[in-house]
């Protein structure tokens, strides 16, 4: 009897609990606890070389509908930076769009010394790529050199390869590495045939768009017409250091002094194109139009071969970012009138900002600063370790702020490798322009939480970086091999950063977030997998 109650109680009680969750169950499917609604679209816009104050500084003569529209009602960050120390731009790309450091992602700089094959290579070349549309040189492009893989590259397992995933920019690395493993197609520019291209890593033959976008010659349009600025002299500011004058410059002319289309990247057309092909790939390729998200990498690179050649606050930077302003405002609005405000998430970023102009000590300004000569450092350490060691080769390399002893001799000639690292370290502390100095052992043996080293440290990878790593003086700057000038200095990391349209709303703030932050805060707000190696953590302003 006792045990009939029992079952009867247990029933009578299952079957409550049975209708109490029946309305409980519904209610949880009509509010899950992840939003299921995403965007048609995700768009990264990165302006290569772009200083934060750039914003602030040209406000005023910025129109209201490309970089103030996406501030004013974007979700803006303030006080956005690298974490590594020296930073090009295939280490920026890698790390905004992998989530991870060098010291995890393995692009340390547009070129590192290959020990095994003796000789520089840059970060995206392979070998075993060929090139389709272009010419051949151009095309031996892939992402192979990477150690991590992408965002993109999450976001297309997420939905088993049903979300494409496209890169362009007019510099080669810059499109290949934003893009990924799994990237549908990375798009650069051949200076030689003024086309643009990719390789067989992505596809074995050019899609007809493409070839017809192509065939339209738009290089040649934008090369017969003059430069000459945008807006009255008025608008522009000056700084000390940087010539600032009235400009005309008549690209014809220089184009018959060139074999090539190369000019095109020394004019802001360099992005005006950029951005015609982007549309043009959006179109063609029905980008968001077939129900999950698609990525669209955008990378302005004109801003950063007009600043290395005319100077950091030139005038006609200025009016780069001027012209930019109005590709960013036509290209904001074509998306809005093709999808829709609220189906397409846009951010924007830099791959690196830049240092002040490379000038010697002024006393007029009380400002110091110089440009450090890797040719005449190498050639100092090159005699020291003669002297010490012996007349040999004892130095295989420099670049990018390392230097690259020789292992075999070293080896061969019983000389504890931590022993000239040290030397080598102590004697180039003493050159004009160097601030520190710290050795490939020194990294391996210990892990810095914070300081200099600790950024030194982020930038390092034991199969890539060199023997030696050095960083500058404020206000100093290297004068490359090629005779470019490198920042191996912290005001080379703070950058724009902004969220745009898609569950974003009209906010800024002023603290400190990394750029490693911006992948795994896209992954949680689309509910996909951080990549594995992702060491930055989700700006939760955005996460709703």
């Amino acid at each position: 009897m006792r045990g009939q109650n029992i079952s009867t109680a247990f029933r009578v009680t299952l079957l409550f609990l049975l209708l109490y969750n029946i309305p409980q169950k519904a209610k949880s499917l009509e509010n899950p606890v992840f939003n299921s609604d995403k965007p048609d679209l995700v768009v990264g816009i990165v302006v290569d070389k772009m200083r934060y104050d750039y914003i602030t500084r040209m406000w005023d003569s910025f129109s209201d509908d490309g970089f103030k529209k996406l501030i004013t009602e974007g979700t803006s960050f303030n006080n956005a930076r690298y974490d590594y120390l020296v930073n090009q731009s295939s280490a920026g790309y890698a790390t905004i769009f992998s989530g991870a450091n060098p010291s995890a992602h393995g692009i340390i700089s547009d070129s590192w010394y290959d020990r095994l094959k003796n000789e520089n290579q840059s970060s995206v070349f392979d070998e075993n790529s060929i090139a389709v549309g272009g010419s051949f040189g151009n095309g031996r492009k892939s992402p192979a050199r990477m150690f991590t893989g992408t965002f993109g590259d999450e976001l297309r397992i997420s939905n088993d390869f049903r979300s494409r995933v496209y890169s362009i920019s007019m510099n080669d690395a810059a499109a290949v590495l934003s893009g990924g493993f799994s990237a549908n197609a990375a798009w650069w520019f051949d200076d030689i045939n003024g086309e643009w291209m990719t390789s067989t890593y992505y596809v074995t033959n050019m899609p007809s768009w493409a070839q017809e976008f192509n065939e339209a010659r738009l290089p040649v349009t934008y090369l017969d017409r003059k430069w000459d600025p945008l807006l009255d002299f008025s608008a522009y500011f000056s700084i000390n250091g940087d010539r600032n004058q009235p400009f005309e410059y008549d690209l014809k002319r220089m184009q018959r002094r060139q074999e090539g289309y190369g000019n095109i990247r020394l004019t802001p057309f360099g992005n005006t194109f950029t951005r015609d092909f982007a549309i043009s790939l959006i179109v063609n390729e029905q980008l968001g139009k077939n129900g999950n998200t698609d990525m669209l990498i955008l990378g302005f690179s004109s801003t950063a071969a007009i600043g290395q050649h005319y100077g950091t606050f030139s005038m006609e930077l200025q009016d780069a970012y001027l012209r930019l302003d109005q590709d960013i405002a036509y290209f904001l609005e074509f998306l809005e009138d093709r999808f829709g405000n609220s189906k397409v998430l846009v951010f924007l970023t830099s791959d690196q900002a830049v240092g002040y102009p490379a000038v010697a000590a002024n006393p007029s300004t009380r400002t110091a600063g110089g440009t450090f000569s890797p040719t005449m450092a190498i050639s100092l350490l090159r005699s020291y370790l003669n002297v010490s060691y012996g007349q040999a080769d004892w130095i295989h390399s420099y670049n990018a702020g390392m230097v690259y002893l020789n292992h075999s001799l070293i080896e061969a000639n019983k000389v504890p490798l931590e022993d000239i690292q040290r030397k080598s370290s102590r004697f180039l502390n003493q050159v004009s322009g160097i601030a520190g100095t710290v050795t490939e052992d020194v990294m391996l043996r210990n892990h810095f939480s914070d300081g200099i080293l600790a950024r030194v440290q982020a930038g390092f990878h034991p199969k890539r970086s060199g023997d030696i790593m050095m960083y500058l003086q404020q206000g100093w700057s290297e004068r490359s091999m090629a005779g470019d000038h490198i920042n191996l200095v912290s005001y080379d990391q703070h950058v724009p950063l902004v969220f745009y349209g898609w569950n974003t709303d009209s906010n800024n703030f002023n603290r400190m977030v990394n750029i490693t932050d911006i992948v795994p805060t896209l992954s949680m707000m689309l509910n996909i997998p951080v990549p594995q190696f992702s060491t930055g953590r989700p700006i939760m302003e955005l996460l709703k």
